[in-house]
């Protein structure tokens, strides 16, 4: 009698964080811009001599998902690293939410052209000064 209470219990609960989940995941991807959507490259240069310090490729999907390809290069060394997980806009700002750490990353964004986001810690129309943390995003045209 026990048993067959808890296994209706057990299914019932089942059930419930399966709802839970599908509706989540239905409130992200009808948070996205569609425009973000894609294969794009970026990189992240040093503010002296504006050399590229991180390259990255990402995938971000229509669905909330994104995958990132990162490479570095410091002293003659070549590091490659990868990093996935949720993102979305919400009031104006781009999220992005590391499914291995936790960290949530919250950055302003714009579109400065056809096939480019400028993403920025700062508001797109204030001025950019040297600590500020700002990249470019490029879509890459398969």
């Amino acid at each position: 009698m026990w048993s067959g209470s808890m296994s209706k219990l057990l299914c019932y609960l089942i059930i419930l964080v399966s709802l839970n989940v599908l509706g989540q995941s239905e409130v992200l991807s009808s948070k996205n811009d569609k425009k973000l959507v894609g294969y794009w490259k970026g990189a992240e240069y040093d503010k002296i001599t504006l050399v590229p310090k991180k390259y990255w490729t990402i995938n971000r999907e229509e669905n909330g998902k994104y995958f990132i390809v990162f490479t570095s290069t410091k002293d003659c060394e070549v590091r490659v690293w990868n990093e996935r997980g949720r993102w979305w806009i919400n009031n104006g700002k781009f999220y992005k939410l590391n499914s291995r750490t936790g960290d949530l990353t919250v950055i302003n964004y714009s579109f400065s052209g056809i096939n480019e986001i400028f993403f920025s810690e700062k508001p797109s129309d204030a001025k950019i000064e040297d600590k500020d943390v700002f990249y470019f995003e490029n879509l890459i045209d398969y």
